[in-house]
């Protein structure tokens, strides 16, 4: 019971600092909740990219940019405040595209269900400040690096206004063993109505740009409509997890190295 006390004490301390502090967060906590695919009972799904530090040279990727608008694809895209900062032209280029909805990533990536509360909550007031000073976009998704959550990360993220988005395809773009057909297969097998499907956008994903127009074209020859994550939850019956039943976070996808944590 202590342990509970000692925890919600410092939630609240946590919440009156965000109240206080001026930043760029929304004024009223988000749902405390894990979303990991929209409603089953529509034919929406909803491409996510994941656009987060690495170290690579060039940590966007043209190409996947460029078949998203010309295939007039809407996507989120999850940034975290670090690739924004060392990228600023390309992320405000983003967010200018109508069909784009901007996401928070972090801001280092680090394994956040291992950092304290006041970096956890860095993590997200740094983000949410540096996407909102570049894009003037104030992101009210997240998605948690290494895709790793547990309840703690979960309220902390709902207190700085965002709710916590997983996915329930992985598309596997970073592995380097797999083959541009066995991603292809893979995505194109597990998507199901509702469904959140992960790539990435800094060069991590090894074949993403070119199994996206396949994957693009297979999914709408199925009858899928492609939608922003904003738009897939619009329905009441969006499917999640309350934080509190949380036991086995999703599978971590490759991402990128554990960069300044």
């Amino acid at each position: 019971m202590m342990i509970h006390l000692r925890l919600h004490t410092k939630l609240l301390l946590l919440a009156l600092a965000i109240l206080i502090t001026p930043i760029p967060v929304f004024a009223v906590p988000a749902d405390n909740l894990v979303i990991e695919h929209g409603p089953r009972n529509s034919h929406n799904i909803a491409l996510t990219f994941d656009a987060c530090p690495t170290s690579l040279p060039d940590e966007y990727d043209e190409k996947v940019v460029d078949i998203l608008i010309k295939e007039k694809v809407p996507a989120t895209i999850f940034m975290s405040g670090r690739w924004v900062e060392k990228n600023p032209d390309k992320a405000k280029f983003l967010a200018a595209q109508p069909q784009f909805e901007i996401a928070a990533h972090s801001y280092y990536h680090p394994h956040m269900t291992e950092k304290p509360n006041d970096r956890d909550m860095r993590e997200f007031k740094r983000t949410q400040e540096i996407i909102k000073k570049v894009t003037g976009k104030i992101p009210r998704y997240f998605r948690p690096p290494y895709c790793e959550v547990d309840e703690r990360v979960v309220r902390l993220a709902s207190l700085a206004g965002l709710t916590t988005i997983q996915y329930d395809v992985a598309s596997g773009d970073p592995d380097p063993k797999l083959t541009p057909r066995k991603i292809v297969q893979g995505v194109l097998q597990d998507a199901k109505n509702g469904s959140i499907i992960v790539f990435h956008m800094n060069h991590k994903g090894v074949h993403t740009a070119e199994v996206l127009p396949e994957v693009i074209n297979g999914l709408r020859e199925k009858g899928f409509t492609l939608v922003t994550i904003g738009e897939l939850l619009g329905n009441s019956q969006s499917q999640h997890t309350p934080s509190e039943q949380i036991t086995n976070p999703t599978p971590t996808v490759p991402n990128t190295s554990d960069v300044g944590k």
